[in-house]
């Protein structure tokens, strides 16, 4: 059974979540607490898998409250929050501060979570199960390997257009690391992170703040630069062409494509059709495998691939698909991904 503390203001939503979870016949819910200062006293006392987390709360909100955890009893934080659009900036805050993941409330609170427990409940198995096998210094096992794989210094540099990177769950956090590590001089870079519609223009925010790459939230027809990554904005897909003027991006489709709009196959298919071995792909932490087939046309036509290692990532889905099919050149810590990216042809020094 996975032991969860759950903590939100509402006595009437931790009763029905409680209900929710223990209706999987997988989740024990331990203890519940109704502010940050009591998550922090539940956590301590009952060393719960998984703490389930609210942002608003009174007493301590659940950003004071985290970041108290990951200091002093660190374990891993599922955001659970009716802030949207208003609170965008805080829920990504808190993925930057070690949450793991974040799930949006129903719009009609308590009485709609049964439409979100399935996909709630999945994440937290995935995240609890994973924190089990770190914990124990094993590896969970693989439904198949992927070739060996030859290091960059094998890898012949050559020119690079375009870099197309694609991240889900974990993802907040990864890109903040590549972001403030890349030089001015970059290739410009289209990027995919599953997030909600109300959240990608905050994401693209934060991250322009933290170095020199200038980084927005895509449109459509814009000409791509370089010093410049274009986050796909939530709710629609996102794909480049070329033109008599050069590469531009295309934002249109509502389509799910492998659960997810925008989707990282979706990108990488337009990469592989247009930029052929002018390409540097990139994936990283997140759940499932959304990015495994376009990377692979990508690789097939020349491109480079660089993945995440296991041991740096939240959740070692995405790349471990991906390395499996035979799609990735290279895995590398989180910390050397920029750098990859400019030894690859991305960038300058």
């Amino acid at each position: 059974m996975i032991r969860v503390v759950s903590a939100d203001d509402s006595p009437f939503l931790r009763k029905v979540l409680r209900e929710v979870l223990e209706a999987s016949g997988k989740i024990e819910v331990v203890g519940e607490a109704m502010n940050g200062k009591e998550a922090i006293e539940q956590v301590k006392s009952l060393k719960p898998d998984i703490l389930i987390l609210d942002c608003e709360m009174p007493v301590m909100n659940g950003l004071e409250a985290l970041r108290h955890i990951m200091d002093e009893c660190p374990l891993p934080v599922f955001i659970f929050s009716s802030l949207a659009s208003e609170g965008a900036a805080v829920t990504l805050k808190a993925l930057e501060y070690g949450a793991v993941d974040f799930l949006l409330k129903p719009t009609g609170g308590a009485h709609q979570l049964g439409e979100v427990a399935p996909q709630l409940i999945e994440k937290i198995e995935y995240i609890a199960r994973r924190n089990r096998w770190r914990l124990a210094g094993a590896r969970p096992v693989a439904s198949g390997q992927g070739p060996e794989k030859k290091p960059l210094s094998e890898v012949t540099r050559r020119a690079v257009d375009l870099v197309a990177v694609g991240s889900s769950t974990g993802g907040v956090q990864a890109a903040v690391e590549v972001i403030k590590r890349l030089p001015a001089k970059t290739r410009p870079i289209v990027w995919v992170q599953h997030m909600p519609a109300s959240f990608t223009g905050s994401f693209a925010a934060r991250l322009n703040a933290l170095g020199t790459v200038r980084v927005f939230e895509a449109k459509n027809g814009q000409t791509l630069q370089d010093n410049t990554c274009y986050i796909a904005p939530g709710g629609f897909q996102m794909r480049v062409r070329k033109n008599g003027s050069g590469a531009v991006l295309n934002i249109g489709g509502v389509e799910k494509v492998n659960g997810f709009c925008p989707s990282c196959d979706v990108l990488f298919d337009s990469v592989a059709q247009y930029y052929a071995n002018n390409a540097v792909g990139v994936i990283l932490t997140g759940m499932g495998d959304d990015g495994s087939r376009g990377l692979l046309k990508m690789h097939q036509r020349g491109s480079i691939v660089i993945g995440q290692n296991e041991e740096t990532c939240t959740v070692y889905g995405m790349p471990r698909a991906a390395f499996v099919a035979g799609a990735v050149d290279m895995q590398v810590d989180i910390a050397d991904v920029s750098e990859m990216i400019v030894r690859a042809g991305g960038g300058e020094r």
